[in-house]
């Protein structure tokens, strides 16, 4: 591989074997180089491939402006977050969490209050994301001396849904909320609490984690049956009044129209975890 681009001592772009724009990581790896010269193997200790050529040139502008020692420490966070999440993340987890935790520093200098209304959800729902950014909260207030507060620990693991999923983080957002939204109005529909800590109630917050995902990203199902659908609509009524405030609240929220094959799914999660 040869220097395309020496970003700074540290850092270097250059073009792989298809020729797609690579970034370079390793120590010393820039230093008294020029472009067009090889690149050193054994001093590569990262390589970065960015989704688009675009991605790529926001994540070079970004290391040339940011110290070497928050680079270092979003790579070892990343490098923990995979003993918890099996998922794939996505490369541009580099770019938007450097992005981020530079930005939180900045926000800590200047005095900045922060809070994550999602936090609450986010802890409950997307348990080892937000393990990830627990740790990288404590990480990060060692390494750069600050005193982040769990707010950010939210924050972060919403980078790493982001990550996972492939979304952009307003979407990840959306679908955080639209979570937290329709917990909130089948509990006030039906004048409960829902559990945390027993399977049915974890199946149910993986559905419907998954329901907010399909809802946002377009991917809903629309198989329909009118047979089923008369018979879920009348015996299990009350779950399906409550479904449909669910789709008239997304209806509104969202200007999306929830297909009928998604309301009778979601009726019988309902009509399970309310009467279970």
């Amino acid at each position: 591989m040869e220097i395309l681009k020496i970003i700074n001592n540290n850092i270097i772009s250059s073009l792989d074997h298809k020729n797609r724009e690579i970034i370079v990581m390793g120590r010393g790896i820039g230093f008294g180089k020029k472009v067009g010269m090889r690149i050193e193997e054994d001093k590569i200790e990262k390589i970065f491939r960015m989704e688009g050529k675009g991605e790529a040139q926001r994540f070079e502008d970004l290391l040339s402006e940011i110290p070497l020692e928050i680079f270092e420490l979003v790579t070892e966070i990343v490098k923990n977050a995979k003993t918890y999440i099996k998922d794939k993340i996505q490369e541009s987890i580099y770019l938007t969490l450097t992005d981020h935790i530079n930005f939180a520093r900045e926000r800590q200098r200047e005095n900045i209050q922060f809070h994550n209304p999602l936090l609450y959800d986010i802890k409950r729902l997307y348990k080892k994301e937000y393990r990830v950014g627990e740790e990288a909260v404590l990480l990060i207030n060692e390494r750069l001396g600050t005193d982040m507060p769990k707010d950010e620990a939210a924050s972060i693991a919403l980078h790493f849904i982001n990550a996972r999923l492939g979304n952009d983080l307003p979407e990840t957002i959306n679908i955080a909320k639209l979570i937290q939204s329709t917990l909130k109005i089948i509990q006030y529909f039906f004048g409960i609490e829902l559990e945390e800590d027993s399977p049915e109630a974890e199946h149910f917050l993986t559905y419907i984690k998954y329901f907010a995902q399909r809802v946002i990203g377009g991917e809903m199902t629309q198989a329909q049956d009118e047979v089923i659908e008369q018979v879920v609509t009348e015996r299990y009524h009350k779950s399906y009044l409550c479904v449909k405030r669910i789709a008239d609240f997304i209806k509104k929220e969202y200007e999306i129209e929830v297909s009928s094959s998604e309301i009778l799914d979601l009726t019988i999660q309902i009509e399970r975890i309310t009467k279970g």
